[in-house]
């Protein structure tokens, strides 16, 4: 047999790389920069939807951060997992830099002019990236929206929840909604 080299080959002698007859549907070939690779999902995503606009899912008097969690429904799942409340958790082994968006329609109890934050927590902490917290003022008659983004770097079984607080009232959660894409990080 002559020897040949892989560069030389061509049409119907070039073959797969290693490891493809094993590899997941869908999953591409990542090299490691040190002459090896692996089969790997490129992009891992996952979103959940939460959507009752009569009467919604009611936070009483959160002074505090409190996990907004109400019966949701998960959308498509790749390389993530959704609890059936407000958690997505990255179940993916490569480590992927994330980036998320997350979307709420709310209204506060009492009044007009009630402040009213909310943050994206990771693993149960506030998340450290400057954009995962933001306020918005609301009142009990009319519907607010608030819409982050976020970017983050998540590892297995990583999760990401949302957070409420106010200084009085109660904060009322009509609909929500949160998308995270892992990219290659």
């Amino acid at each position: 047999m002559a020897n040949v080299q892989h560069s030389v080959l061509t049409g119907a002698d070039l073959h797969e790389p290693k490891g493809a007859a094993a590899a997941t549907a869908k999953h591409v070939y990542v090299a490691d920069g040190l002459g090896s690779g692996s089969f790997q999902l490129l992009n891992p995503f996952g979103s959940y939807r939460y959507n009752d606009i009569g009467t919604g899912s009611t936070y009483t008097g959160p002074t505090s951060y409190t996990l907004v969690n109400p019966s949701s429904t998960g959308g498509t799942l790749s390389d993530f997992t959704h609890n059936g409340s407000s958690r997505l958790t990255y179940t993916g082994t490569v480590t992927r830099h994330a980036h998320a968006v997350f979307d709420l329609s709310y209204k506060h109890s009492t009044g007009s002019g009630q402040d009213c934050y909310f943050a994206i927590h990771k693993n149960g902490s506030v998340l450290g990236t400057p954009n995962a917290e933001i306020v918005s003022t609301a009142d009990s008659g009319n519907y607010q929206h608030v819409a982050m983004h976020f970017d983050d770097m998540m590892a297995t079984n990583d999760y990401y929840e949302l957070y409420c607080k106010t200084a009085s009232g109660n904060i009322i959660v009509h609909t929500m909604y949160l998308f995270v894409m892992g990219m290659p990080g």
